[in-house]
C-alpha cells in the first residue's frame, strides 16, 4: 500500500520561522503525540526535522545480525550523544535496555526545552511540552525495566523500535535482492511520535457529531506502523513495518482516557465534512523536486489539511497487519457511528 502522495503545493508553501508544534500526552498505553503549537492552513509546510539516529534496515530480512547490530550501534551512539533527550522521548526502549525512567522533575526540562533540538532553524519552532507530571508518571511507571539484559535481548529491543518508529530512506540500489531491500532507517525526535490515523473510506464517513464523553476516548493512536514504499514516490520515506512485541509491552499500562487539556484530537472536527477526517499530515524525507532546502535524510511535514491549533497531528503509515483492531480517530469514529471498525488492512 503506497503512502500518501504529496499534495500538489507542497513546495508553495515557504518555511515559517514561528511556534509549529509541541509534546502532549495521548493516554498511558500510547504515551506521547505531537500536536499544533498554531493554525495551519492546508498545504502549509509545518516543521523540517533531523534524525537522532540513523541505521541499516530490510523489512524482509529484518532479523539480519548485521543489520540488527547496526540498529544497536544507532541507539548506542544517540544514548552517547543525548542519553537525556533519547530516553526521555522514547522510554519504552529505554527500559528494555535496563534504563529505568527519569523523575518528572528531571524529565520536564526535557520534554519542554529540548525535544525539539534537531528542528531545521527557521523551518518551525518547537514550542515546548503539555506533558504534566501526572500523565508522565502514567505512562512510565508501569514500564517494565530490564534487569542486566543480553546482547540478544538489546539487539531485539532496537530491532522492534526501528520496525515501530524508523522511517526507512528509499535508494535505487542494483543487485541482488537482500542490497536492493537494505535500506537507511531514520528515527526523529519529533517526527517519530506523530501518531497513525486511517484514511476513511468514502462508504464509511460517518456524519454525526461527538458527545464530549465520547471524545474523551479518542485519544489513542494505533501503534502499528507497517507499510511499504511507494516504487513512484521518489524519496519518500515509510515508517518501518509493525511488530506486536513492543506494541504489547507498552499496552501493558492501564487505559486511560486522560489527555492534555491544552490539546486537542483531529475527532474534534466537524464530522459532517469529509476533509476534516483521516490523517491531517503527509511526510518527504530527503530533497525533492523543488524542495532544495530539505537535506537528506531530513523529514519534512505539511499539512494535509486545515488543522486547528491544539489538534494532534496524524498521518497514515500504510498497511496493518491482519486482525489488527485499529484504535486511530478514523477507526472509532466508525465504530461509534455504528460502522465498526474501519481499517485499511491488507
Amino acid at each position: 500500500m503506497h503512502t500518501l502522495d504529496p499534495p500538489a503545493k507542497y513546495y508553495k508553501t515557504a518555511p515559517k520561522d514561528a511556534p509549529a508544534i509541541r509534546v502532549g500526552f495521548v493516554s498511558p498505553s500510547v504515551g506521547y503525540g505531537l500536536f499544533a503549537a498554531r493554525d495551519f492552513e492546508k498545504d502549509e509546510f509545518i516543521f523540517h526535522e533531523a534524525p537522532l539516529m540513523t541505521a541499516l534496515f530490510n523489512e524482509k530480512f529484518s532479523e539480519d545480525k548485521a543489520l540488527m547490530r547496526s540498529q544497536a550501534c544507532a541507539y548506542r551512539a544517540a544514548l552517547t550523544a543525548h542519553r537525556d533527550v533519547t530516553t526521555i522521548a522514547f522510554p519504552v526502549l529505554a527500559a528494555r535496555f535496563g534504563i529505568a525512567p527519569m523523575p518528572y522533575d528531571q524529565a520536564a526540562d526535557v520534554l519542554a526545552l529540548h525535544l525539539g533540538r534537531n528542528l531545521v532553524p527557521g523551518h518551525g519552532r518547537f514550542a515546548g511540552s503539555t506533558v504534566t507530571r501526572e500523565q508522565y508518571e502514567a505512562y512510565t511507571g508501569s514500564l517494565p525495566v530490564a534487569n542486566d539484559p543480553s546482547e540478544r535481548d538489546i539487539r531485539y529491543a532496537c530491532l522492534d523500535f526501528f520496525k515501530n518508529y524508523a522511517f526507512e530512506v528509499h535508494h535505487s540500489t542494483p543487485g541482488n535482492s537482500l542490497i536492493a531491500a537494505t535500506r537507511e532507517a531514520c528515527v526523529y525526535l519529533l517526527g517519530s511520535l506523530i501518531n497513525h490515523c486511517c484514511t476513511p473510506s468514502p462508504p464509511l464517513i460517518p456524519k454525526p457529531r461527538l458527545s464530549l464523553h465520547h471524545k474523551d476516548h479518542h485519544r489513542h493512536r494505533c501503534r502499528n506502523r507497517n507499510s511499504n514504499v511507494n516504487p513512484h514516490s521518489g524519496t519518500n520515506g515509510k515508517p518501518a513495518s509493525f511488530i506486536s512485541s513492543l506494541s504489547s509491552t507498552v499496552a501493558s499500562s492501564a487505559p486511560s482516557s486522560s489527555s492534555s487539556s491544552s490539546t486537542t484530537s483531529s475527532c474534534d472536527n466537524d464530522y459532517e465534512n469529509p476533509e476534516l477526517l483521516g490523517p491531517n499530515c503527509t511526510w518527504r524525507i530527503g530533497p525533492s523536486g523543488l524542495a532544495n532546502f530539505v537535506r537528506p535524510r531530513h523529514l519534512c511535514v505539511q499539512a494535509r489539511r486545515r488543522i486547528r491549533a491544539g489538534e494532534q497531528l496524524t498521518w497514515d503509515y500504510g498497511k496493518r497487519e491482519k486482525g489488527f483492531e485499529c484504535e486511530c480517530d478514523t477507526c472509532r469514529a466508525g465504530f461509534l457511528a455504528g460502522l465498526g471498525h474501519h481499517c485499511g488492512v491488507l
